[in-house]
Formats: structure tokens, C-alpha cells, sequence
């Protein structure tokens, strides 16, 4: 059985090619000429991709890289908030079960001697997911003194009563310099019930 496998005869291939014909430096020209292209081509079909399959994978490693750090500051924000959830329920725990914020605003106005200066109040509660809801209350102070604004706020922010200012916009009374209307939005956290 006669084998299909062409067999390949470099002596004979270059006997037709008229090698043997060429003299010895034309024939370093040419086998110098033939290094070059096989060089050449080495380099663009194997090493070139290479070079790119290189860089394209040092570009993504740099990339992940860059993913990892974000996703530990953002695991770092996390931990803090949920730090900060747990303290915020602490402190609901040793707060009365009685309280609102609505009624707490009143006792400090009252106490700050501006309950008389309060234009409106309207409470709010938030559409929240997790363990807390968020109540608000949005205020107007009318003719105000600096000094009288400055003692209500003061009294208004409680990091035991976890009552804090949203919100805050001051603006002079009309003509007179010394007193201040004020609009507050003042919140609070709350247990949801269905917890």
C-alpha cells in the first residue's frame, strides 16, 4: 500500500530553485533576507499577540484591582452603618416607648421660649425597608431672635433621644435685622412595629 504523505527533499527543492548556482555572498543576502522574514513574521503572527495578550490581561488585573479596593471601602461604609444601626437601636432601647418627636419639638420650643413663634409643625413618617422607620416633623419659626434659635437647636439635636436636624433654611424677618424666620425638618428613627 502506497503511502499519501508527500515526502520532502531539500537538497532537491533547492536544486530547482538555482541555489547551488548563487555565489556564496549572494547566498548570505538571500538566506540573511529569509531570517528577516521569518523573524518578521514570528513576531507579528506569535510574539506581537503575545505582547497583547500581555498587556490586555495586565490592564484587567489593574481593573480588578482597582474593583477589589472599591468593594472594601464600601464593605468598610458598611460596617460603619451597621455600627451605627446597632448604637441608633441601643439608644431607641433607652428611650421611652411614649416618646414622639412631634411632642418632643413642643417641650423644647416650650422650654426655649419660642412655642409662641412656631407658625406650623407637620409630622410625616417615611416609607422605610430594615429594623427602623423615620419619622419627621417640618416646622416654621416666625420672628425669631438669634440667640433663641440658637438654644432651641441646641436642645433639639439629642443623640440620646436620636433626634437630629434634617434640614435647616434662615432668612431675616422682612425689615428687621435682629429677629429670623426659620424652616427645620427635624427627624428621628423609630422600631418598626412589625419587627
Amino acid at each position: 500500500m502506497k503511502s499519501f504523505i508527500p515526502s520532502f527533499n531539500v537538497p532537491a527543492a533547492l536544486q530547482k530553485t538555482g541555489w547551488h548556482r548563487l555565489a556564496k555572498r549572494e547566498q548570505i543576502m538571500v538566506g540573511s533576507l529569509l531570517a528577516g522574514i521569518v523573524a518578521l513574521l514570528f513576531y507579528a503572527l506569535v510574539f506581537s499577540p503575545l505582547l497583547d495578550s500581555r498587556q490586555h490581561l495586565q490592564k484587567s488585573i489593574l481593573k480588578k484591582q482597582t474593583e477589589l479596593r472599591d468593594i472594601r471601602t464600601l464593605q468598610q461604609e458598611y460596617q460603619s452603618l451597621k455600627q451605627h444601626s446597632g448604637d441608633i437601636q441601643q439608644s431607641l432601647t433607652k428611650r421611652p416607648d411614649s416618646f414622639t418627636l412631634f411632642s418632643f419639638i413642643e417641650q423644647q420650643a416650650s422650654m426655649a421660649g419660642i412655642k409662641e413663634k412656631i407658625s406650623y409643625m407637620k409630622p410625616s413618617e417615611v416609607e422605610s425597608e430594615g429594623t427602623l422607620r423615620e419619622s419627621r416633623v417640618d416646622m416654621k419659626l416666625q420672628q425669631i431672635s438669634l440667640e433663641n434659635l440658637v438654644v432651641f437647636l441646641k436642645a433639639v439635636e439629642s443623640k440620646e433621644n436620636v433626634t437630629s436636624i434634617n434640614r435647616i433654611s434662615i432668612q431675616e424677618h422682612g425689615k428687621e435685622q435682629s429677629s429670623l424666620n426659620a424652616v427645620i425638618q427635624l427627624v428621628t428613627y423609630n422600631k418598626r412595629e412589625d419587627q
